[in-house]
């Protein structure tokens, strides 16, 4: 069975019109080809008898500007296994993809993480909200869901809105100017391009495609929430008899999580069946208590708002070159009476002017520093 585009696009839409879901981009059909330019493979030797290919750009309608070269090499973010099948990110695709981003330097990150934190924090608050809607989104349910059902789609739809994000990292950078809107739009296609290519296995390979698809989006709807909630279980689980103290939890099921304190494994797939355990034990509190241990974790960090379970990102790779407004992301824009104004030339007038300034302005010093000099020479005797 072939996923039609336009309805795995209408269905989204249908349940959960959010910022999160836009991102999954629906796999392509044979009868309507993805628009969306991909990214082209590694460029060809260079051959007489052919010319260069072209860098390719992803284009806005609205403003007439390319702003990104897709053609620019990083490093995708949808690996296969042994099997040759995608390894689903267990990290934030958005966080992931700011490493590939070819033209997200090292400089920014001092800029980013106070985001990611902050993201981090928002997160924690809406899991502690709405803990008896994250148990049940995540009881099963998903992994279960059927199109066949509707309502119950819908209704599982409706029950994760809650949890969802009303923008992505993507988004948020570039609306605090922390990422120029070329940085974010390329961080966009790069998370979006891994999801397509989600979609695109599961077309080709899953029994019940269109279900598969929807579960895929809703399960993405809620991963930065779900990472969240992991953190907290994991950090929780290292600190449980002090946050049970101070919680003032007296039930049986929170003297058994004080029994289970311990320190996290070093070993990712120890730690995660470490994490589960204590996850399991957790979910035996009621919601009450729950949330009040989640709080009283909260409040034995230094900062509250601060999760000592965020790492600083990484975004150096090898070969990486920070190519912002470099030549390879310039572009034109036509104004609203049809001029075209050249973004590389601008620049350059732009950077003439500075340098032009710069001269200017250490001239004006030498020339004070020499009054200056000269007002304080000793005078001679009259």
């Amino acid at each position: 069975m072939r996923l039609d585009t336009k309805t795995i696009a209408a269905l989204a839409g249908l349940l959960m019109s959010t910022s999160a879901l836009a991102q999954v981009a629906p796999p392509p059909s044979e009868k309507e080809p993805a628009k969306e330019a991909q990214p082209a493979s590694e460029p060809a030797a260079e051959s007489a008898a052919e010319p260069q290919a072209q860098p390719k750009r992803v284009t806005s309608r609205s403003t007439n500007v390319q702003r990104i070269n897709t053609s620019v090499p990083y490093p995708k973010l949808a690996s296969k296994d042994e099997n040759g099948k995608i390894i689903r990110l267990a990290e934030l695709p958005g966080i992931v993809a700011l490493k590939a981003n070819p033209n997200v330097g090292e400089s920014a990150v001092d800029r980013i993480m106070p985001v990611i934190y902050g993201r981090r924090a928002r997160f924690e608050h809406l899991v502690m909200q709405n803990l008896d809607l994250y148990w049940l989104a995540s009881d099963g349910r998903l992994e279960e869901v059927s199109l066949s059902d509707i309502n119950e789609l819908a209704q599982l739809a409706e029950l994760i809105k809650p949890l969802v994000g009303k923008s992505t990292l993507s988004q948020e950078l570039q609306n605090r100017g922390i990422l120029s809107r070329t940085q974010a739009e390329m961080n966009s296609y790069i998370v979006n391009e891994y999801k397509q290519a989600i979609t695109t296995e599961i077309q080709f390979n899953a029994e019940d495609p269109m279900s598969e698809v929807m579960r895929f989006v809703l399960q993405d709807s809620i991963h930065e929430a779900t990472l969240a909630y992991n953190a907290m279980i994991a950090e929780g689980s290292t600190n449980a008899k002090a946050i049970v103290e101070k919680a003032g939890l007296i039930s049986p099921a929170a003297k058994k999580l004080a029994s289970m304190q311990a320190t996290l494994d070093e070993d990712p797939a120890a730690q995660q069946a470490q994490r589960d355990r204590f996850d399991q034990a957790f979910r035996e509190l009621s919601i009450d208590d729950g949330i009040a241990f989640f709080q009283a974790m909260r409040s034995l960090r230094e900062v509250p708002d601060l999760s000592p379970m965020v790492r600083r990102i990484d975004v150096s790779r090898r070969g990486k070159v920070d190519v912002t407004g470099s030549e390879a992301f310039e572009g034109h824009i036509t104004t609203k009476d049809g001029k075209v104004i050249s973004t590389k030339e601008a620049r350059e007038r732009a950077q003439e002017n500075q340098a032009k300034k710069k001269a200017e302005y250490e001239e004006e010093l030498r020339k004070q520093r020499e009054a200056n000099k000269q007002n304080n020479e000793p005078k001679g005797d009259d």
